[in-house]
C-alpha cells in the first residue's frame, strides 16, 4: 500500500577482513567500525526542506546482527552522526527511527538495511533507503508453515494484526483475504487484486466503529481458536485468540467465546487455510464499492478488490526467487524467506510498525508469538 516516503543516507565504513589461508576462522573474527549519518530529504521534519537532505539529530539507530548474538542501540549527534566500533565480521540489520510531532501528530519516521561486515580493510560507502511515516493498521505477522510433518499439522495458523497509528482504528467490515494463487499477465496493470478467499469482520465497513483496536495493540485471528497442543505437542495454544475465522458453509470448528469473521464467500465450502510454502493475505477495508464478485476467464469465482481499498497486504514465499502472485503495488517483496514447511516457524515484521511495502526486509523468520512480538 502507498506510504509517505522520505529518506535516510548512510554512510558506512565497511572493514573486510584478510585471512592467512583459505580455512574459515574457527571464530567470530575482525574489528570494524560502521558510522551512519541519518538524513531527512521530505521536508517534513522541523527545519527541513523538500528534497534537500537534513541531518536528523536524537535519531535512535540500532545495529543487530543476524550471523551471531549481537545488538546495539547508538543516537545520532547534532549532525546526524553515529558510531558502532569493534565490530566482529558478519551479517547485520542497521535500523534507524525518528519520533516527532507533526502539526499536533505523532509521527514515526523509520528506515533501514541489511549490511555485511569482513573485517579490517576500510571502504567507504554510501546507501541511500527509504523512510516511512508508519500510522496505519497493518498485518504483523503470519504463522502459516505448520507444526508438525510427521502428523501433517497445519491447523494452527493465524493472522496477527497490529495498529501502528496513534488514534483508535475499527475492525468493523474489514476483509481479510487468501489471494489468488497464479500470476495473471495483468496483474501489475489492473486496479484490483484477485482473492479467493474473504473473510469479514462484523459491522459497518468504514464508517462502523463496534470494533476498536486501540493504538499499540494487537489482534490474533485463528483459523481455529484452540488449544492445538492437544493434538500436537509442537503446536500452541489459540484458544485465547481474538478472533476466528468461521465458514457457516462448512463443518468448521466454531469456539463459541471467540467472536468470528465469517465466510463471505458463497462458493467457498472449506475453513480459511493458507498454503504452507508461498502464498499472500491482504487486510482490506470491506467498502461494498471496492469488491466486485463474479467468474475469472476459468469460470472460477474470485474476488476483485480495487487496491486503492487495500490497507495492507503480505506475499510471503520459502525463495527469493519465487515468482510474484500479488503487484508490487501492494507488495514489492517476499516475507518468509527460507521457511520451509512444518517449521514451526513464523514470518513477523522485524520492527513493530515498519512497513516499507517491501516485505523481503520487513519481516524476519521467528518461532510464533501470537498477541505480541519478539521485537519487544
Amino acid at each position: 500500500m502507498s506510504r509517505i516516503a522520505i529518506s535516510i543516507a548512510c554512510a558506512a565504513l565497511i572493514f573486510f577482513v584478510t585471512g592467512c589461508g583459505e580455512e574459515m576462522p574457527a571464530s567470530l573474527d575482525g574489528n570494524g567500525r560502521l558510522t551512519f549519518m541519518v538524513v531527512d530529504t521530505t521536508g517534513l521534519l522541523p527545519g527541513g526542506t523538500p528534497g534537500v537532505p537534513m541531518p536528523v539529530d536524537s535519531a535512535e539507530v540500532r545495529l543487530k546482527s543476524r550471523s551471531h548474538e549481537f545488538a546495539v542501540v547508538g543516537q545520532t549527534d547534532d549532525e546526524g552522526m553515529v558510531a558502532f566500533d569493534g565490530l566482529v565480521s558478519g551479517w547485520y540489520e542497521v535500523f534507524a527511527r525518528k519520533e516527532a510531532v507533526i502539526e499536533n501528530n505523532e509521527k514515526l519516521f523509520t528506515g533501514g538495511f541489511d549490511l555485511t561486515l569482513k573485517g579490517y580493510e576500510e571502504i567507504d560507502s554510501t546507501v541511500t533507503v527509504n523512510l516511512i511515516s508508519t500510522s496505519d493498521l497493518m498485518i504483523n505477522e503470519i504463522f502459516y508453515a505448520g507444526s508438525d510433518a510427521s502428523s501433517f499439522y497445519f491447523y494452527d495458523q493465524y493472522v496477527e494484526l497490529y495498529n501502528a497509528a496513534a488514534d483508535t482504528m475499527y475492525l468493523d467490515g474489514m476483509i481479510l483475504t487468501r489471494q489468488l494463487q497464479s500470476a495473471p499477465a495483468d496483474m501489475d496493470e489492473v486496479s484490483f487484486v484477485r482473492a479467493i478467499y474473504a473473510y469479514q469482520f462484523p459491522g459497518t465497513p468504514v464508517t462502523g466503529r463496534q470494533y476498536p483496536i486501540a493504538p499499540g495493540q494487537f489482534m490474533v485471528v485463528a483459523a481455529d481458536a484452540v488449544n492445538h497442543t492437544q493434538w500436537c505437542k509442537l503446536s500452541i495454544d489459540l484458544s485465547h485468540a481474538d478472533w476466528e475465522f468461521f465458514n457457516p458453509l462448512s463443518s468448521d470448528y466454531d469456539n463459541p467465546a471467540v467472536p468470528n469473521l465469517v465466510n463471505i464467500n458463497p462458493a467457498s465450502k472449506v475453513d480459511y487455510m493458507i498454503n504452507l510454502v508461498h502464498g499472500a493475505v491482504c487486510l482490506c477495508t470491506g467498502a461494498p464499492e471496492s469488491i466486485t464478485y463474479g467468474p475469472d476467464e476459468e469460470g472460477n469465482m474470485r474476488f476483485y478488490i480495487e487496491i486503492s481499498s487495500v490497507v495492507d497486504g503480505v506475499e510471503y514465499a520459502s525463495s527469493s526467487t519465487s515468482t510474484k502472485e500479488l503487484t508490487a503495488r501492494v507488495d514489492a517483496g517476499f516475507a518468509g524467506v527460507g521457511n520451509t514447511r512444518y517449521s514451526q516457524q513464523s514470518t513477523e515484521r522485524r520492527v513493530l510498525g515498519l512497513d516499507t511495502n517491501d516485505s523481503s526486509f520487513d519481516f524476519v523468520l521467528t518461532k510464533s508469538t501470537p498477541g505480541y512480538t519478539h521485537a519487544q
